[in-house]
């Protein structure tokens, strides 16, 4: 860990080390905007991921609580992988043109969520910081000046028996703008696609020895989940200014951590999954674990864009090529949209912090 992050961190637990990573990056500049013309307006977008299990929603929970409260008061939108999934018909008719993928039988992995729904959200949500902060606030107090209203997705995961569906758009909740940060996560938030036939086809020759679960699909089932998560990259991730990744221990802490979800479901509720029922459950998640969360721990999630936001002359110069390379690196790297912006929290299988690094 940087030692200068172990400093900042020390004696905070996690919620403490993510609320310090966001309010340092408030006053920045945004990454790189999906359209210039939200530079100066767009709210500080947090993209937050971990496993099944690991606790977002309290962790997010948390985080609102802190951040809007004395002293940061600061306004929070929040939402989730999980309310952009694909109406019921949607699901029916992916399913229905790929039977022989049972990675999107049924919601959950990439290629199942309504992207368009989640990209129009963050526009919504970067149009009514705009709307606020460029209106013509000479005919307005700030008492009176009408505030612009951005509505929050909502997924029913009980309709239709358990298959769940899209809740109708009328019943969505409305939350007042203008915001200062929107708080956005997701099981699989972050993963990358491979991009590389022969590392796949490689990958997947050595996963019966291996002992991994991706072995029980079809390589033509992997590359459509790989080719579908470009999708994801293009249009939810580059609204994406920071970033945070709960990390586990391991992969089988998933299984626990979803069983002892399921027990207190039955103590709550009277009702959940057996422990046969979660390992059938979890089990469908993991070869999209086992191909994309070691690379989400190790590299930054914003670093293969840095091209977007600086002209290669510019990274090549950086990098000690070109006229005086050497004498603007440090400084130019230091200015790079994805340096500082990843962070990765490891967590004990109690999920206990147990250390924090920027993923550079």
């Amino acid at each position: 860990m940087n030692p200068s992050l172990a400093d900042m961190h020390r004696g905070l637990d996690k919620t403490q080390a993510i609320v310090q990573h966001i309010l340092r990056h408030i006053p920045l500049p945004r990454r790189c905007t999906p359209d210039s013309k939200y530079s100066l307006t767009k709210p500080l977008v947090v993209g937050l991921s971990g496993p099944q299990g690991i606790g977002k929603t309290t962790i997010t929970n948390k985080l609102v609580s802190t951040l809007t409260g004395a002293p940061h008061n600061l306004r929070v939108f929040t939402f989730s992988m999980d309310d952009l999934y694909l109406s019921f018909k949607e699901q029916e008719m992916l399913r229905e043109a790929h039977p022989n993928n049972k990675l999107i039988e049924f919601r959950g992995l990439p290629g199942t969520h309504d992207l368009k729904l989640g990209s129009n959200t963050f526009r919504a949500l970067c149009d009514a910081n705009l709307s606020w902060y460029e209106s013509d606030s000479g005919h307005h107090t700030e008492g009176d000046k009408p505030r612009p209203v951005v509505l929050q997705p909502s997924y029913d995961k009980a309709a239709f028996s358990g298959c769940g569906d899209q809740v109708p758009k009328e019943q969505w909740k409305q939350e007042q703008g203008p915001f200062d940060i929107v708080l956005f996560e997701g099981w699989s938030l972050g993963f990358r696609s491979i991009r590389d036939r022969v590392r796949m086809k490689k990958i997947y020759e050595e996963a019966d020895a291996k002992g991994l679960f991706l072995a029980q699909h079809s390589l033509e089932s992997l590359e459509w989940i790989d080719n579908t998560l470009r999708e994801y990259e293009r249009d939810l991730y580059e609204f994406m200014d920071i970033f945070v990744h709960l990390s586990a221990p391991n992969l089988s802490t998933i299984f626990k951590w979803r069983a002892e979800q399921e027990k207190d479901l039955w103590a709550k509720k009277g009702t959940g999954m057996g422990d046969e029922q979660v390992r059938e459950f979890v089990k469908r998640f993991m070869p999209a674990y086992e191909l994309y969360l070691e690379r989400l721990k190790s590299e930054n999630v914003f670093s293969s864009s840095r091209s977007e936001c600086l002209g290669s002359e510019e990274i090549d110069e950086a990098q000690g090529g070109g006229d005086g390379g050497s004498k603007r690196e440090s400084s130019l790297l230091s200015t790079l949209p994805f340096r500082g912006r990843h962070l990765r929290v490891d967590l004990d299988q109690d999920r206990d912090m147990i250390s924090t690094t920027l993923v550079e």
